[in-house]
């Protein structure tokens, strides 16, 4: 392998890993989990997904390594699932807001930017 085809190559893994590791507001709504959270808002920015409620999300990331804990802009609740309850607090506490899917999983803004710590999934009736 000569030197230009070997930088090249170099230049061509870096771009997929830049990609892999910074999602765009495009692929940003390519996440098919039960639960996607961005750290921007309208879906923008970074991605985490989430196919179990949980209640404490300082262990959670973002794809690009961020703590999702208290990092949440605008989330999205899959077709699949009825809604999500988001609380400020860990262990489901503090104030709390509802996100339903609305026949759709578009990202909806978040009620308390920046403030969520967990979340868990509501039934309607």
């Amino acid at each position: 392998m000569n030197r230009v085809t070997r930088s090249l190559a170099a230049v061509a893994v870096l771009a997929a890993a830049t990609v892999v590791t910074n999602v765009s507001p495009a692929s940003a709504f390519a996440c098919t989990d039960a639960v996607c959270v961005y750290e921007g808002r309208d879906g923008t920015g970074t991605v985490a997904g989430f196919t179990t409620a949980d209640n404490n999300f300082s262990n959670n990331r973002f794809l690009n390594g961020t703590n999702v804990n208290d990092r949440i802009s605008s989330i999205s609740v899959h077709a699949s699932r009825n809604a999500a309850m988001f609380y400020t607090d860990s262990y489901w506490r503090g104030h709390a807001h509802r996100i339903e899917n609305l026949g759709h999983s578009r990202p909806q803004n978040a009620a308390w930017d920046n403030a969520f710590s967990s979340f868990r999934y509501v039934v309607l009736d």
